[in-house]
């Protein structure tokens, strides 16, 4: 009988720096290479501590972009605060963020479609920008004997 494992990297040093992001604003990490051999999910953390009481919608929202080929991206904002093609992006989650406490979360980005190339993108929508932040991934393969 095939016996199926799967295996989960360290955890990355940050691959996004958050640092002070204003609220409302997008940030995204530089390309990611998942290799050829394309892991069968990514894990993704989340962590940020707000500067001040969230207010509005409270949250952090965690989006990907994706390429097959390193040069063309899916659509959506990286950086500012226009929001206009938000909705091109792969929704991963959101970061509920009621206090002033650190937060923290992890992600799945089992779901999406697969491509070698990923770039993380963060919108604050705490209503308050950060005081800091970070995002760290780890990668899950597989194997059968």
């Amino acid at each position: 009988m095939t016996t199926q494992t799967l295996a989960q990297s360290a955890r990355s040093s940050s691959i996004l720096s958050l640092g002070t992001l204003a609220a409302s604003y997008y940030i995204a990490s530089s390309a990611i290479d998942l290799t050829a051999t394309i892991p069968l999910d990514v894990t993704i953390e989340l962590e940020c501590n707000p500067n001040g009481t969230p207010s509005g919608n409270k949250q952090l929202i965690l989006f990907a972009k994706l390429s097959l080929d390193n040069t063309n991206w899916s659509t959506g904002p990286e950086s500012g605060n226009t929001s206009t093609e938000e909705g091109d992006l792969f929704l991963i989650g959101t970061m509920s963020t009621n206090d002033t406490n650190d937060h923290r979360k992890q992600f799945s980005l089992y779901g999406l479609p697969t491509a070698r190339y990923l770039k993380i993108v963060v919108k604050n929508d705490l209503g308050v920008a950060l005081t800091s932040g970070d995002v760290y991934m780890a990668t899950i393969t597989g194997s059968n004997s």
